[in-house]
């Protein structure tokens, strides 16, 4: 925000000074020189997991952010910057289904040029051993590239109680002709000892042994800033990996800090009130940006923090030398990602997950969830999930699942924790996410990325219902969802960054239990785990949830009729893309329409929005059952016995009397009311009774 209100004051003086001119000098004017390169620069990256190949080698996928993009942009920025420091604040590892090592990530490292690393969790995840192979090759003196510092004040030896890695390091650089000093702190192992099991950091403690309540801030001042202070250096950096809400409180407990550098969370930027009241700035690179900080010389000649940019990765191409240079890592990792972990059987039909209808894909990603953890339900946000890819089956109908598969499916990055909610919490919840659907015009619900499905439990969204009136029918064990009684969900960690979601208490996480924490906990994880040793995995529905987008209580439209029958048919995919101008993206529609059992308005119109009357319905129920070769048989004796027959359209008598006769549509006191409407509850008594029909 303030380098945006510099760049307005900027533009202001300079038009203001334009109008001040006359009219041909102002035209004549040179245009304005393009602002100066920054003489020294402070880079930073942090949470890049172990990126360091163009595609994703579980997934296949193009990696939008990598090491290979640090590259590039710290190759163009030391063209123009004269002197850099290039710091990276941790989680530079991965831990996943396919990882071996990270000796890639440190080969990355060396190569572009970084100054030094602040390891976190994820480079104590790699276990001991990984773990010491990693250290040694970053800083080492021979091999590739340059040597990268290992910096951590709060990572002791398990043994001596002393310091493993460097608490500080102070570089010099050059700037406008001054030596500077610039110390750099690392702090970001606290977190290691809820975060994993004690086998993966037996060799170690973290803190000092008085800081009993593992503060950030009691390293700062207890220990690292007595010593720092006598060290005369011009400016200080800590990196802290931690999370906003963290930082902030380390930044109001603490001085003498000139730049904070944070990990988790979204790239960003900003200031923040230290103890004294100063302002000091802080950076997160997000896992998707390289921040730059410009460091430059106040009026009286000192060293100050100026302006920082976060630089989009993605706007970079990849390192071709650096991309050669981990290919044989990379391909390995690709190897390993074809392992078999299980297999499939039965009919999957529903390979992809969807924001907006129940598929078999989500239900089995569900259903490892619950397995691993015994919860009572779980909560999947479905941006997280993917596909299956296609794969032959054997004879039998079989076919293998993949590591890959599993990664593909669950793709989601986020470690998994169980937490404790209330019945009313989840409600509310389910609210949230309600509105996070959208219906276009078409009626069709679009939207829901960033919504949960909840599985384990039976509820229905009516995403075009008032606030608070949108979660249905939300029942648990065949019984209503109650209010005060508290429920263990299964979700992925994300959950507990989003504001809107409910204060809980975490149980468990997948990321620290033994069984799934050296390849991060993450929904994969789990998911490998339950396919691995449940032999031949069938489709299963243990609960249904469902998407309308209308009220409850409102009447039914054209489209939401043919879309419920069509999961009658089972959603069988049809031949074409479209069947009608007004309606886009609809299987339900194509489907009806080459099955003849809707034909439109005759103009090329369904109108989807229109609300379905009930001889309409009694026709599309009619032609259904003749598409399937159900028997047809009336004799007009039901339609007959209305009091309204005559008001009964020609094209629908049978149809209607079919449907009377066979207990699909039933009278009201004695007449049809043809040009009636239907809710949602009543076509759903429809759909219940159409399943009985053979």
């Amino acid at each position: 925000m303030a380098r945006k209100s510099i760049l307005f004051r900027r533009l202001g003086a300079a038009l203001l000074a334009l109008l001040l001119l006359p009219a041909t000098a102002a035209w004549a004017a040179e245009p304005a020189p393009a602002e100066a390169a920054p003489a020294l620069g402070i880079y930073t990256t942090g949470d890049m997991a172990g990126r360091v190949g163009e595609t994703d080698p579980m997934t296949g996928q193009t990696e939008e952010n990598s090491y290979l993009k640090v590259a590039s942009a710290m190759a163009e920025e030391r063209q123009t910057v004269k002197s850099a420091l290039l710091l990276d604040s941790g989680d530079a590892v991965a831990n996943t289904l396919v990882s071996g090592s990270a000796a890639d990530t440190a080969l990355a490292l060396r190569t572009i040029g970084y100054d030094g690393l602040i390891p976190s969790v994820e480079e104590f995840r790699l276990g001991q051993g990984h773990r010491a192979a990693f250290f040694r090759d970053l800083t080492q003196e021979n091999g590739q590239g340059t040597p990268v510092k290992l910096i951590s004040a709060d990572w002791m030896d398990g043994e001596s109680g002393q310091n493993a890695a460097q608490p500080y390091h102070i570089y010099t650089r050059q700037l406008e002709g001054k030596e500077i000093r610039i110390a750099v702190v690392g702090l970001g192992t606290l977190e290691v000892p809820q975060s994993l099991p004690s086998y993966y950091y037996s060799d170690s403690q973290f803190g000092h042994t008085d800081n009993t309540g593992m503060s950030y801030a009691w390293e700062w001042n207890h220990w690292i800033w007595p010593q720092l202070e006598q060290q005369n250096c011009d400016l200080v950096v800590v990196c802290c990996h931690a999370d906003q809400e963290t930082l902030e409180e380390f930044a109001a407990q603490t001085a003498g800090i000139d730049l904070l550098v944070s990990g988790h969370g979204q790239a960003d930027m900003g200031t923040l009130e230290n103890r004294d009241g100063q302002m000091v700035s802080w950076v997160s690179s997000g896992g998707t940006t390289l921040t730059r900080t410009e460091v430059i010389l106040s009026d009286n000649g000192t060293p100050v923090i100026g302006e920082s940019q976060l630089l989009r990765l993605s706007d970079y191409e990849n390192d071709p030398a650096l991309a050669q240079a981990t290919a044989g890592g990379q391909q390995a990792q690709q190897a390993r990602a074809e392992q078999r972990t299980g297999t499939l059987s039965g009919n999957w039909t529903e390979t992809a997950a969807s924001a907006t209808r129940q598929t078999q894909a989500a239900d089995l990603v569900a259903r490892a969830m619950l397995w691993t953890s015994g919860a009572d339900a779980a909560l999947i946000t479905n941006g997280s999930l993917g596909y299956l890819p296609e794969r032959s089956s054997s004879g039998s109908g079989a076919r293998a699942l993949s590591l890959r598969d599993c990664a593909t499916l669950a793709s989601g990055d986020s470690p998994v924790v169980m937490v404790e909610l209330t019945g009313a919490q989840l409600e509310v919840w389910l609210e949230v996410c309600a509105g996070r659907y959208q219906v276009d015009e078409s009626g069709r619900v679009t939207g829901g990325q960033d919504a949960d499905f909840l599985y384990g439990m039976d509820y229905e969204l009516y995403v075009g219902g008032q606030p608070g009136q949108r979660v249905v029918n939300l029942t648990w064990q065949g019984q209503p969802v109650e209010e005060d009684r508290t429920y263990r969900v299964i979700l992925e960690e994300s959950h507990l960054y989003d504001d809107e979601f409910p204060s809980c208490t975490i149980l468990w996480s997948a990321a620290a239990d033994m069984q799934y924490a050296a390849t991060g906990g993450t929904m994969a994880s789990l998911l490998t785990a339950f396919t691995s040793r449940s032999g031949a995995v069938v489709p299963q529905r243990k609960s249904t949830w469902a998407v309308y987008a209308g009220a409850v209580d409102s009447p039914m439209t054209r489209l939401g009729f043919v879309e419920m029958l069509y999961e009658v048919a089972g959603q069988p995919k049809p031949g074409a893309n479209v069947a009608f101008a007004d309606v886009t993206g609809s299987d339900a529609v194509v489907w009806a329409a080459e099955k003849r059992i809707v034909s439109g308005d005759g103009k090329g119109m369904f109108l989807p929005q229109m609300e379905v009357t009930r001889e309409q319905a009694a026709a599309m129920l009619y032609n259904y059952a003749r598409a399937e070769g159900l028997d047809l048989t009336a004799d007009g004796s039901a339609v007959n016995a209305l009091s309204d027959r005559a008001s009964v359209s020609g094209w629908a008598v049978t149809a209607v009397d079919f449907c009377l006769r066979n207990g699909l549509l039933e009278p009201v006191n004695g007449q049809f009311q043809p040009s009636a409407t239907m809710t949602r509850a009543e076509v759903q008594r429809t759909m219940e009774v159409l399943k009985t029909l053979d």
